[in-house]
């Protein structure tokens, strides 16, 4: 009798909830937290390289309002310029270390433990976080402090899970309540589009309101948005899964058996045949996330530099729009190409056209190059989503908020190593070529091609198997 309570508990507790329009707000929240986190990223990636600026050469007129750090009569780049990209992006990789590190961990644990205390605490935990570092970068603004005080904000930020750990309860949240077929792939990608229209939206307002307020008004709008939706994911959202009544305390042992769940897709012998899947799902994850989430301050310097100089409103405006292509219009091609392509033909194509855009990047000298290169690089934001979606599709429903903890935490290694290497690179490449950095990132993009071409192949050579024991029909043309 206690058996068959406990399983009938179990069934109850992994039963797919009645989905009510207040659900739906996962993805409303993701759209605002995006927002806010783009708009908070432009005003400081504008921000710091300006203080640097006053900082070293107070007597260096350059057009404040505007963002750029060309001087006015600036006809090529000079010593003063590519200093201040130096340790802007040097700067930048502090940031990146000081919040990635602990992030690694907190999304690792939360991710994982969503699965046995539900999901609302995983939206919550990293929005408190994020408001405390976006208050933070306030006060430096507003008081013209020294920049190096964001530094504590980003280590707050990384202790209760990142930005990356907001996108990952989305991405669970969906998992819950969505079935394990093409349904999810196709509400992962709505996810996608929802950063895509967040990233467009904040991007082109950014750099309109820096122009007409300064730097000081954009930040406390991100710091408004991010109070906002903790009273929103406390009161209004509901949970998706019911927590375990025994596992009121949290211990170590409970914690490091959490830690080891989310590592055991790649290592475990219970998934031995999946196992070289998930192997190469992840790395190809990496590679391609390297770029992803380590190049928006290198392209800002790039941007606000020679030969382009722009402003905040041509950097934002340009965002916006290649956002508006890549993350809306490309995104929301994948329902067509769904159509006669599998998720991992949809990658490669992806694959393709990032590679494209970044070595038209490298060696681009006008303002339409640059857009030429956004086109042909759009297809490149196609290869995260459905590599998540492969990867979510042949993993448990109970173990779905490990799997997206640990895509969290790869998220955030990717932010670190991106970082780390990419404004490096830069910082030691700009007084020579400033298009080397693109030049490896294609390289990066080839990297994930190959292995994409490889997993595509043996893959198919039987029908895909998930634990739910159900075979995965491949519909193609």
């Amino acid at each position: 009798m206690d058996i068959k309570e406990t399983i009938l508990k179990q069934e109850i507790r992994l039963a797919k909830p009645t989905v009510t329009l207040r659900h739906y707000l996962a993805g409303p929240i993701l759209l605002l937290h995006i927002f806010a986190s783009s708009m908070s990223l432009n005003t400081v990636g504008l921000y710091v390289p300006m203080f640097i600026s006053k900082k070293l050469y107070p007597m260096r007129t350059i057009p404040i309002s505007t963002g750029s750090i060309c001087t006015d009569n600036e006809t090529k780049a000079s010593p003063e310029s590519q200093a201040i990209q130096k340790e802007a992006a040097e700067f930048t990789i502090y940031v990146a270390l000081v919040s990635g590190i602990p992030a690694i961990v907190s999304t690792l644990l939360l991710g994982t433990l969503s699965d046995r205390f539900g999901r609302i605490f995983l939206f919550l935990t990293p929005a408190i976080g994020e408001f405390i570092n976006k208050t933070v970068e306030l006060f430096c603004i507003y008081y013209n402090l020294d920049i190096n005080y964001i530094l504590i904000g980003s280590t707050i930020e990384g202790l209760m899970g990142g930005y990356l750990t907001l996108m990952s309860a989305s991405f669970s949240y969906i998992a819950d309540i969505t079935e394990n077929n093409k349904q999810r792939s196709v509400a992962i990608v709505f996810l996608e589009m929802s950063i895509g229209i967040g990233v467009v939206v904040s991007r082109f307002s950014t750099g309109y309101f820096i122009q007409a307020t300064d730097y000081i008004w954009p930040q406390l709008t991100a710091c408004c948005i991010y109070a906002l939706l903790i009273l929103v994911i406390v009161f209004v959202l509901p949970e998706t899964r019911s927590p375990k009544s025994d596992n009121k305390m949290l211990s170590k042992t409970v914690c490091f058996k959490h830690l080891g769940t989310t590592f055991s897709f790649y290592i475990s012998k219970s998934y031995k045949g999946e196992r070289w899947k998930y192997n190469i799902c992840m790395f190809i994850f990496f590679t391609t996330g390297i770029n992803v989430f380590g190049k928006v301050a290198v392209d800002t310097l790039y941007q606000i530099s020679q030969p382009f100089c722009w402003g905040s409103v041509q950097v934002g405006l340009y965002g916006a729009l290649t956002g508006l292509f890549q993350n809306v219009i490309c995104m929301g091609m994948i329902k067509v190409l769904h159509l006669c392509l599998s998720d991992e033909r949809v990658s490669i194509l992806g694959s393709f056209s990032g590679i494209a855009g970044f070595m038209i990047t490298a060696f681009a000298s006008t303002d339409l190059m640059l857009y030429v290169a956004a086109i042909a690089g759009g297809g490149g934001v196609l290869t995260l989503p459905m590599v998540t979606a492969i990867m979510s599709r042949i993993t448990p429903q109970d173990k779905q908020g490990a799997l997206f903890g640990g895509i969290a935490a790869t998220e955030t290694v990717c932010g670190i190593v991106g970082n780390l290497i990419l404004n490096s690179i830069y910082s030691n490449t700009v007084s020579l070529f400033r298009g080397t950095v693109y030049l490896v990132m294609a390289g990066f993009v080839l990297i994930s091609l190959v292995l994409l071409v490889f997993f595509t192949f043996f893959s198919q050579k039987g029908p895909s198997y998930n634990k739910t024991d159900q075979f995965q029909v491949k519909e193609e043309c």
